[in-house]
């Protein structure tokens, strides 16, 4: 044998014994990884999308600063409500409500946060809804969160929480049961289409429902959060929020789009898809797009303009309610985008961890928003 052949012999001896074995083992090692990775996000995907505390943000809303703890720092009239679900969880709530609220039949909107953070952090927001829209506001607390029973939220926790508090605000004295908005943000919103629908299928639609910054489900924010775990989701994903299935199948719910342009969590495309997916319907579905909203700030940025966007949408779905507009889906539908969405390339999180930035934001915005209130006093 000469000795070009005998070194290739070793060489592939080598190979043999040494080389093919330690890439099987490293790649067993890789798929045993993998596999305990997959099986992690499996056990842990609700975890990772509730958030009740997180860093700096308590969990109670009596841990806040001052003017984030209760409605009574702000001198409205409200009521503090432990609801009983359907089944048997109690979840909290403050119902904030106008002098005389039945007598001039008052509008009711249910308030839907986010998905961290307990409510009081929402309470800057929920006073501008009240002053300027001349309604009742009831925030509702999901279950694990703030004051509401210490549970593990999940989405069909979370969806029987919605139900109790509709059937709550309607048999209240003081709530016109047939003017009941639901208003939902981030996840919130993916909580108040699947009220609307449960409302809808009850023969018993709501007045209206109102979204700002929502996605079209839960599947397709992996694909932008986790876009290596996405060919994967088929067999993982158990969480669902899937509001793009529900938004074409409401016929007598008038909703409107509240959508940041620059929002950096959820593309605005969810929203255009979901609005357009209204639009269809037959029923009033109308847009408001604010240019320089991000995921959180959208309400803040929005200025004289946002408020009026909703004011116009209530009357519109009060009407309709009176019977006054004979046709509401002809011409009813519109788009208010005025280009500013389409410009927008967003920029995501690296993981479905990164739906927790709400919670962080939230503590930032809050204290942004002391000082903002303040100055915004004569408006309200």
């Amino acid at each position: 044998m000469s000795d070009d052949a005998a070194i290739g012999t070793e060489s592939r001896s080598f190979l043999t014994s040494m080389v093919v074995p330690l890439i099987w083992r490293l790649g067993t090692i890789a798929g045993g990884l993998l596999v305990c990775a997959v099986g992690l996000l499996y056990a842990k995907q609700d975890s990772m999308l509730y958030f009740p505390s997180i860093g700096g943000v308590p969990r109670r809303p009596s841990q806040n600063p001052p003017r984030y703890r209760s409605p009574s720092e702000h001198d409205i009239p409200h009521e503090t409500n432990m609801i009983r679900c359907s089944d048997g969880v109690r979840i909290h709530s403050w119902l904030l409500l106008q002098p005389g609220s039945r007598e001039k039949r008052s509008p009711t909107v249910l308030f839907f946060h986010g998905n961290a953070g307990n409510v009081g952090l929402r309470l800057p927001n929920a006073m501008q809804m009240y002053h300027h829209l001349g309604a009742n506001v009831m925030l509702v607390e999901y279950r694990g969160y703030g004051d509401s029973d210490d549970v593990s939220p999940n989405e069909a926790g979370l969806k029987l929480d919605a139900e109790a508090a509709l059937a709550f605000a309607r048999g209240h004295a003081a709530v016109d049961p047939g003017r009941v908005f639901a208003f939902g943000r981030s996840l919130g919103g993916g909580v108040a289409f699947h009220l609307a629908k449960h409302a809808e299928d009850s023969g018993s639609p709501l007045a209206g429902l109102m979204v700002e910054n929502t996605f079209l489900s839960i599947a397709t924010m992996v694909d932008h959060l986790l876009p290596l775990v996405a060919p994967l989701k088929f067999l993982i994903l158990t969480l669902d929020w899937n509001s793009a299935t529900i938004a074409p199948t409401l016929r007598r719910s008038p909703v409107l789009y509240l959508a940041g342009a620059r929002d950096e969590l959820v593309p605005p495309s969810h929203m255009r898809d979901l609005y357009q997916a209204s639009a269809g319907t037959g029923s009033i579905a109308r847009m408001h797009v604010v240019p320089g909203g991000t995921h959180n700030d959208t309400w803040l940025q929005g200025g004289k303009a946002y408020w009026e966007a909703i004011r116009n949408f209530l009357g519109e779905a009060l009407d309709l309610e009176k019977g006054e507009l004979a046709a509401a889906g002809d011409g009813g539908a519109h788009a208010a985008m005025e280009g500013a969405a389409s410009d927008v390339i967003p920029t995501m999180p690296g993981n479905l961890v990164g739906m927790a930035r709400e919670a962080t934001v939230a503590g930032a915005t809050a204290a942004a928003s002391s000082v903002t209130e303040k100055g915004r006093k004569k408006e309200l």
